[in-house]
């Protein structure tokens, strides 16, 4: 019995074609080819060679494949189409590895090597995605400050574009398993994710940084604990100063930064001797940070898939549930043409997406087979 196998066109049951029309469009949306001497992009394919693509002008021969997550690959590319179709439309489900390999037919290590591809295609997106928030958020920017003091404010915040942010212990030790945390080292929720000195003192859960906006996408992020430079730093990178900005009183360094910003106290005692905790501990004058805490249930329930790994890994998985996120928020043409001009960007019918992929693909929707266009496709709409 072989050890490793690849489903064949013959004995597979999915859509090939397709799933390859979605990975090439992948490809050459967000990975396009130049050539050095004409300085044009490389549309001209080889029929026998996939991988391959060509200068129309100079036949300048270039891998489709290096330097990008696919590098080396050894599997169908198709398959590459077949996992990210998956992770997209099982969102806010994830695809494990093993789910890959049940479907696909392949060997275990395969099919990691599959889901790390996907994860590495995430992890380049990462920029582009926090580029994107920070055009939205400042498209709409509000024209005037939040009131300061106990105000009311679920009036004015109707319509306005809110950012929350929150922070959560992923895979954190128990108390019992622990014996006890350490907490003269690590205070807080960093304390929960270090075994104690008797155990080695190693970390096993990671430390995460929800930025959420609401209705809309989210980014997760590794940050080492709770201080000011960890957490304000990621969140200056890319979210304007005039943003409005929610939070738990752990971010009371946002303050003197953010003049929108706002706090809920999460631990305000209840002012009638029956009962220990306020009402509005929550949510108080329109203030909350349920966004946030919203998008780490989702994550939380998402990742017990996983089981475990290692905090190594963890930007890998963020990463790439991050980008599931803003697809579902914005889509998978907007990441792409972040950055592009507007001549070139994906949907305008110039740029190259699907350039020279000619050939009989089936269509889902009539149930007819047609040539492909060589105009510029949307690659949400073939993920939809």
């Amino acid at each position: 019995m072989p050890i490793y196998s690849i489903t064949t066109k013959a004995t597979s049951p999915y859509n090939q074609p397709f799933f390859t029309q979605i990975a090439d469009s992948l490809l050459s949306s967000f990975y396009p080819k130049t050539c050095p001497t004409c300085n044009i992009t490389l549309t001209k394919r080889i029929s026998t060679r996939p991988e391959l693509i060509r200068c129309a002008k100079c036949n300048y021969l270039s891998s489709r494949y290096s330097y990008t997550p696919l590098h080396n690959l050894r599997l169908p590319l198709w398959m590459l189409g077949f996992a990210l179709h998956e992770s997209i439309n099982q969102y806010p489900k994830v695809v494990t590895a093993k789910e890959l390999q049940r479907k696909l037919k392949i060997s275990y290590n395969s099919a990691s090597l599959l889901k790390r591809r996907v994860q590495l295609f995430a992890v380049d997106q990462m920029p582009k995605m926090k580029l994107l928030i920070e055009q939205k958020l400042r498209e709409s920017a509000p024209k005037k400050d939040l009131p300061e003091g106990d105000v009311d404010l679920t009036k004015k915040l109707k319509g306005k574009t809110i950012v929350a942010v929150d922070t959560l212990a992923l895979f954190s030790a128990s108390q019992r398993a622990n014996k006890g945390r350490a907490r003269f080292r690590h205070s807080g929720i960093s304390a929960s994710v270090f075994l104690s000195d008797s155990l080695g003192g190693k970390q096993i859960g990671s430390i995460i940084q929800t930025i959420a906006v609401k209705g809309e996408g989210a980014i997760f992020q590794i940050v080492r604990d709770q201080t000011m430079n960890s957490l304000g730093s990621q969140i200056r990178e890319f979210i304007p100063l005039s943003t409005i900005i929610f939070s738990d009183e752990g971010y009371p360094f946002l303050k003197g930064v953010y003049r929108n910003h706002r706090m809920i106290n999460h631990s305000a005692k209840s002012k009638d001797k029956r009962f220990k905790w306020a009402r509005n501990r929550w949510s108080k004058n329109g203030i909350s940070s349920q966004v946030a805490e919203g998008n780490q249930s989702k994550l939380k329930n998402a990742f017990k898939s996983y089981n475990y790994f290692r905090p190594k890994f963890a930007p890998f998985y963020l990463s790439e549930y991050s980008l599931l996120s803003n697809v579902k928020a914005y889509g998978l043409d907007a990441i792409a043409n972040v950055g592009r001009p507007e001549n070139d960007k994906v949907g305008s019918g110039i740029c190259s997406v699907a350039d020279g992929l000619e050939g009989m693909v089936e269509k889902r929707e009539k149930g007819v087979v047609g040539k492909v266009s060589r105009k510029c496709l949307s690659i949400s709409s073939l993920l939809t």
